[in-house]
């Protein structure tokens, strides 16, 4: 009897507040794409108002951070820059939801590229000398290039170096340690050359 009333009350009291919801989501929906944009665009050196966000980027380090023109990037996005890293998105580029990608020297996106969900490109890893705990020891980069009309699978892990020629597309879930050609398929653990693309 005492958990039916409860529910009862709890009904009572989120009815006005869930009728609230649904007329005002066409307001905040509008309100969101502004919000989300204005503070991207406060957060980054260059950025174009044709840009679109799903919902909060987080921008880190030293902000060194271009993006292009109608790129659109999902909620969660972090693009992080370190010392004289540069991250530049060019025209048209998709980041898809939980994407990461750091800089300490470049990681440059070509226009009209993909990245899937949890797609992580950084351009440095840590020292692994055994003397040393590798936490405290320097970064070594070596820039990211990434061409023009690129897909990148969800879960995908782009390391140090690496050049993904244009038009190719990395399977979900790959490691790519190495250079990929233009027009090329491939996926793997560390990544493989599957077939050229058609």
């Amino acid at each position: 009897m005492v958990i039916s009333i409860k529910h009862h009350l709890m009904q009572w009291i989120a009815f006005p507040l869930v009728c609230f919801f649904r007329w005002t989501q066409p307001i905040r929906k509008i309100w969101n794409r502004f919000y989300y944009v204005a503070r991207l665009n406060a957060d980054v050196n260059e950025m174009d108002f044709s840009v679109q966000c799903d919902g909060r980027v987080q921008v880190s380090g030293t902000r060194n951070v271009t993006i292009g023109k109608r790129c659109r990037l999902g909620r969660d996005n972090e693009l992080r820059t370190i010392n004289g890293g540069h991250i530049q998105l060019g025209n048209d580029v998709r980041l898809n939801s939980g994407c990461v990608i750091t800089s300490y020297l470049q990681v440059k996106i070509g226009d009209f590229s993909m990245l899937g969900e949890y797609v992580s490109i950084r351009d440095a890893n840590h020292g692994t000398s055994p003397e040393e705990i590798m936490r405290f020891q320097p970064h070594s980069s070596a820039s990211i290039n990434i061409g023009r009309d690129v897909w990148i699978g969800k879960g995908s892990c782009v390391l140090p170096g690496v050049t993904i020629g244009e038009g190719s597309v990395i399977g979900a879930n790959s490691v790519v340690n190495r250079d990929i050609p233009p027009f090329t398929l491939a996926a793997g653990v560390p990544v493989k050359i599957l077939k050229k693309r058609k």
